[in-house]
């Protein structure tokens, strides 16, 4: 007859519910996938159709940069509201901010994947507010008067 000490026993049934679960969780990680990122212009937030359009300005890094090209206008859908989990997280030098915050003509960084819930559109999922040399002057003092 063979006898299972009860460490071993324990080590078994740890490594099978480890097993489980990484089966269980590994599609909807993979589903997730990794962000593409642009440096843009912003041009509108349209809150009622929940998109946001920006002018890119430079060729983007990731798995989906062929989607979009330097010097196009490309709107992304968006979540303004909820959970930070599932919508599109605003930062405005590194502070959390809103979509209503951004005004046109701002340097932004988005991070955006393809849209799960509607095939062939774009879903922001970040945006980076990028401010200028200058408004860091105007807002912090320009670093020669700091020193």
């Amino acid at each position: 007859m063979f006898q299972i000490s009860t460490r071993r026993a324990f080590t078994l049934v740890s490594l099978v519910a480890l097993a489980f679960l990484f089966v269980s969780v590994a599609p909807a990680a993979a589903k997730k996938g990794k962000s593409t990122s642009n440096q843009a212009k912003w041009v509108k937030f349209d809150a009622a159709a929940s998109t946001v359009t920006v002018k890119i300005t430079k060729n983007g890094r990731g798995p989906n940069k062929r989607l979009v090209h330097k010097g196009k206008e490309v709107t992304f859908n968006v979540i303004p509201t909820g959970s930070i989990l599932k919508r599109t997280s605003v930062a405005i030098n590194g502070v959390k901010g809103e979509l209503t915050d951004i005004k046109p003509g701002k340097q932004v960084l988005i991070y955006w994947v393809k849209d799960p819930h509607k095939d062939g559109e774009l879903f922001a999922r970040k945006i980076d507010v990028v401010y200028s040399d200058s408004e860091l002057d105007k807002r912090y003092g320009s670093e020669d008067a700091r020193k």
